[in-house]
C-alpha cells in the first residue's frame, strides 16, 4: 500500500473505532453472531475486520455462532445482562438475502433484554411489506442499533425503517490487515472478478469471458477452494444437518473452530489469487477493498442497487489505486490495455 493510502486507511479505521467505542463500548462482553460459513471471501473479510476491531476495543467475546449454529439458550447462558450482541456486517440489511434478515429479526425477538448492534450494512428493501415488517420488529426492540456503511443507506433506512436507530460507520472489512501488504505490479494475468448472482448487473463476467489472457471468475470458483477450507467446514456442516451433534459444549467448540478455519482459508486463498496482479477489474465491493488493501490498481463497477458506488464515493474511492466507472466498455478497455502491457492476449 502506498503511503498516502496508508494514511487514508488509518483515518477510516480511527473513525470506525470511535463509532464502535460509542455504540458498543470498550471492555464489555459480547456475542458475535452470523459467523460466515461460505466460500464468499467478502464475508470472511468482514468477519476478520470485525475481529480486529473487537481486539482493539478490548471486547470480551464470550460466544460465537453462525446462522445454522445459533442457539438462543446457549447464548443466554454465556452472555451476561450487560453484554452486547453483535450481528455481522455485510451486504444487505433488507430483503435481497432473506436468510440473514430473518436471522437478525429472530435474534431481536429472542433478546429484547440485551443490547443488539447490527454492524455496518448497506440498506435495501425491494418490497415495502418486508421493510414494514423489519421496522416493526427491530424498531420496537428496546436497544437495537443499525450501523450503516454509506449515506445512501442511511437515507433509505430513514425512509424504509424509520423506527430503527441508525449510526453511520465504515465497512468492517477495512479493519482487516492482509498478511501480504504489497501484492501488486507482478506478472500474473489480469484478473476479472465478476459476480454471477442476482446482485450482478454489469454483465462483466460474460463480456470478459472472451478476452484471451485474462482470468475471469467469482468468489465461488473452485479456484478459491482448498482442502483446508473443506476440512474446516466439516463440523459446521455436520452440525447444520444434525443439530443435536452441535448442541453440547464440545460440539459448539468444534463448530466455532471450524468456522474460524473456513474464514481463514478463504482469506489465504484470496490473497494468493490476487498476488502478483498488475490489474484487477471487479464488480464486488470486497474484491475492490482487497485490491485496495493490497495496493493493486483496479477498476470497479457497481452492483444492482448501487452499494459499491455509495461506499466508493464516500471513502474507498480516495485510495489511489481505485478507478470507478459505470461503463463496462471502459472497464474492458482497461483490461485490454493491461493485457497488451503484459504481452498477453
Amino acid at each position: 500500500m502506498r503511503p498516502e493510502d496508508e494514511a487514508i486507511l488509518r483515518a477510516v479505521r480511527s473513525r470506525t473505532v470511535g463509532v464502535l467505542a460509542e455504540v458498543v463500548g470498550t471492555g464489555v462482553p459480547v456475542a458475535m453472531l452470523d459467523v460466515p460459513n461460505l466460500r464468499n471471501v467478502g464475508d470472511s473479510m468482514i468477519w476478520a475486520g470485525q475481529r480486529a476491531y473487537v481486539r482493539e476495543l478490548g471486547l470480551d467475546v464470550v460466544h460465537t455462532a453462525g446462522i445454522a449454529s445459533y442457539d438462543a439458550a446457549a447464548l443466554r447462558r454465556k452472555l451476561p445482562p450487560d453484554g452486547v450482541i453483535l450481528l455481522r456486517g455485510g451486504g444487505n440489511f433488507g430483503d435481497i438475502w432473506r436468510g440473514h434478515q430473518r436471522h437478525r429479526e429472530q435474534v431481536s425477538r429472542d433478546f429484547r433484554d440485551r443490547r443488539i448492534v447490527q454492524l455496518s450494512q448497506s440498506v435495501w428493501f425491494g418490497a415495502p411489506k418486508a421493510a414494514a415488517n423489519a421496522d416493526r420488529i427491530l424498531g420496537n426492540h428496546p436497544d437495537f442499533t443499525l450501523l450503516v456503511r454509506d449515506l445512501d443507506s442511511q437515507q433509505r433506512a430513514a425512509e424504509q425503517v424509520p423506527s430503527v436507530r441508525t449510526v453511520h460507520c465504515p465497512d468492517m472489512a477495512l479493519g482487516w490487515t492482509p498478511r501480504v501488504r504489497r501484492a501488486g505490479a507482478g506478472t500474473a494475468p489480469v484478473l476479472v472478478l465478476a459476480r454471477r448472482d442476482h446482485e450482478g448487473v454489469s454483465g462483466l463476467a460474460d463480456r470478459a469471458a472472451g478476452l484471451g489472457g485474462a482470468e475471469v471468475l467469482d468468489w465461488t470458483s473452485d479456484r478459491l477452494d482448498s482442502p483446508r477450507r473443506r476440512l474446516a467446514a466439516t463440523a459446521p456442516r455436520v452440525a447444520a444437518r444434525h443439530p443435536a451433534l452441535g448442541a453440547g459444549r464440545i460440539g459448539r467448540s468444534l463448530v466455532a473452530r471450524g468456522l474460524v478455519g473456513v474464514n481463514e482459508a478463504n482469506l489465504r486463498s484470496a490473497e494468493r489469487l490476487f498476488a502478483g496482479r498488475r490489474l484487477v477489474v471487479v464488480d464486488r465491493l470486497h474484491a475492490h477493498v482487497l485490491a485496495a488493501l493490497l495496493g493493486i490498481d483496479h477498476v470497479v463497477l457497481d452492483n444492482s442497487y448501487g452499494k459499491i458506488g455509495a461506499v466508493v464515493r464516500e471513502y474507498t474511492g480516495a485510495f489511489s489505486t481505485t478507478t470507478y466507472t459505470h461503463d463496462v466498455d471502459e472497464a474492458l478497455e482497461r483490461v485490454r490495455t493491461g493485457l497488451g502491457t503484459d504481452g498477453r492476449g
